[in-house]
């Protein structure tokens, strides 16, 4: 028995303005336009392209779920906003009962109150259409030109915890689990110097929902940083792979905008990742896979549909 949500259909940031979110958003995604409305009370914007959207909802400190996570963490990666298939939503409202997990209702959208239950994600079911008040309108040049939503990442204490929990209210049937470990072939460094860094990842995915949980380990990196700082929650968002060239072309510019690499890990000659700076971003960390061979993915011994957790299109 699970939710029966539907369609993913964007990830939701809360966010202390909108005004200067939407630009820094426009200029580093180059997304051209976003469409304000109210959302359970809240100023909220709408925007991107494809499958990579965003909702920036406004936040104050209060005892709803995105006030609650506004008033402990501030602003940050926060939700995940499904379409319901069905028009009645009876059955999610059951189906949260049995499941013992708490909803805000209004007219337009039910809230899940399940940080506690998907290392630190709250669900949302938008029912009705948004109704749109005004826009925004940007002519940026992206500095970070996205592909795709792939997947987002969420720090958890315990990664099979964390996988039983969504199996259990989102229906994924498996997940790729890996283990990253800096005596088995991977390298790693944080803020330009190498580390010694373990971790407990997992990926899952059903339809274009794609997700990673991570479990830090010993040594040092964003994961361990990360829960230190917040508890668990979601960390990063992965919109982009690049070939070597491409990402020497636009990591200045980053750069310049305050996305510096914060973490950088190498597996081999297959592939590196790269974790920019979340200030820039306001809490939304970007993850960024540099492909340094074609079958990247098939030299760490990935399947096609190992791959496919990890949110390619293969």
């Amino acid at each position: 028995m699970t939710l029966p949500l539907g369609k993913f259909e964007r990830f939701g940031m809360v966010v202390a303005d909108l005004e200067p979110a939407m630009t820094a958003f426009a200029r580093i995604f180059g997304i051209r336009q976003f469409d304000l409305c109210e959302l359970s009370g809240r100023r909220a914007a709408l925007g991107g392209f494809g499958s990579l959207r965003l909702e920036l909802l406004e936040g104050t400190p209060g005892t709803d779920v995105c006030g609650e996570f506004f008033g402990r963490r501030g602003q940050g990666m926060s939700h995940a906003v499904f379409l319901p298939d069905e028009d009645d939503h009876t059955v999610l409202l059951e189906r949260a009962e049995a499941l013992d997990v708490a909803v805000e209702a209004d007219k337009d959208r039910l809230t899940f109150a399940t940080r506690g239950q998907l290392g630190g994600l709250a669900l949302v079911a938008q029912l009705t259409p948004e109704v749109f008040t005004d826009r925004r309108r940007f002519s940026y040049s992206a500095l970070l030109p996205p592909q795709k939503l792939y997947h987002f990442g969420a720090v958890v204490r315990d990664r099979e915890t964390a996988i039983a929990a969504y199996q259990r209210l989102l229906g994924i049937d498996d997940f790729l689990r890996m283990e990253l470990h800096t005596g088995q072939g991977l390298m790693a460094w944080l803020d330009g110097k190498q580390v010694e860094h373990h971790a407990q990842t997992a990926f899952g995915r059903i339809g274009n929902f794609a997700c990673e949980l991570m479990q830090p380990g010993e040594g040092d990196g964003m994961y361990q940083r990360f829960l230190a700082a917040h508890g668990e929650g979601p960390q990063h968002y992965f919109p982009t792979i690049l070939t070597p060239a491409d990402f020497a072309a636009v990591r200045a510019g980053c750069a310049a905008a305050g996305l510096n690499v914060r973490f950088e890990g190498a597996f081999g000659d297959a592939m590196r990742y790269y974790y920019l700076d979340s200030a820039p971003l306001f809490g939304m960390c970007i993850e960024i896979i540099v492909a340094q061979r074609p079958d990247w993915w098939q030299s760490l011994g990935m399947s096609a549909q190992d791959a496919w957790r990890v949110g390619l299109n293969v």
